[in-house]
């Protein structure tokens, strides 16, 4: 590459000073090489923008779409403004090294200290499964359960056998949950158990079980869509429980469970 074409790319990314930058914009008016060879530039710049695109239309985890949400870029003072053809490549820069940069952490999952669960961003379909069952439930009245809580014994005894392990009811009364009823749910192709509670606003919070042959280390947290989640692993189930987002007191509620599994 020329010193010349060095000039023109680096007047395209807004990398000149002042001087060189106007020194460039007079030579464009009258060098009809010049202005060749910055269309080719440009021309370059649109094809590597629609790949860009196209790589920004693959699925991103939501936990990292999230994070990159709410990422708050420092403001850098003096950078000279640069021409608008290419503004979107510092864009596009900037969103790749960010996405490089987060996944790095994210998609290896965070550990915190003492009892404060991991955030984990490795698929785990059942929960996406559960969390698509909720948003559909959690909105009925009349039929919130599929089988009410004046039939507690049967519930367990039916769940127990139709999940393959065993399913009991805890009282969550003393966290203000008053058991409502259950369902019989499939998840990842797999039948889950779902004891469903209400508050006394009639939130919904549900507890969901699914047997497995490895169960997951620790709590958990997600949020999907609406819905916060913490989900663990004992025995031969692994569990999750599920209510809106922003709830509170869900982690507190999790943590006496899991500690009672």
């Amino acid at each position: 590459m020329t010193i010349a074409s060095e000039k023109l790319s680096a007047f395209l990314d807004g990398e000149l000073g002042p001087e060189e930058m106007s020194e460039i914009e007079r030579a464009l008016e009258n060098d009809a090489a010049l202005q060749a060879e910055l269309e080719k530039l440009m021309q370059a710049d649109v094809v590597f923008k629609q790949h860009f695109d196209d790589m920004l239309g693959d699925p991103v985890p939501l936990d990292l779409a999230k994070a990159v949400e709410g990422f708050e870029a420092p403001v850098i003072a003096n950078i000279p403004a640069a021409p608008k053809p290419r503004i979107w490549m510092v864009s596009a820069s900037a969103v790749v090294a960010l996405v490089v940069g987060l996944s790095g952490g994210f998609f290896l999952g965070q550990e915190s200290a003492g009892n404060a669960p991991q955030t984990q961003i490795a698929a785990r379909g059942w929960l996406d499964d559960i969390a698509s069952y909720h948003r559909v439930y959690a909105a009925q009245d009349r039929h919130l359960v599929e089988v009410p809580a004046s039939e507690a014994a049967h519930i367990e005894a039916w769940l127990t056998s139709s999940v393959g392990t065993q399913v009991a009811i805890p009282d969550l009364s003393d966290m203000g949950l008053t058991f409502a009823g259950g369902r019989l749910l499939v998840a990842a192709d797999k039948p889950v158990a779902q004891l469903i509670y209400t508050d006394a606003n009639g939130a919904v919070v549900a507890l969901c079980s699914i047997k497995t042959d490895a169960p997951v280390e620790g709590l958990n947290a997600r949020t999907v869509g609406a819905f916060d989640m913490v989900s663990w692993g004992a025995g031969t189930a692994n569990f999750v429980l599920i209510g809106d987002q922003g709830r509170a007191d869900l982690l507190q509620i999790a943590q006496s469970l899991a500690t009672e599994a």
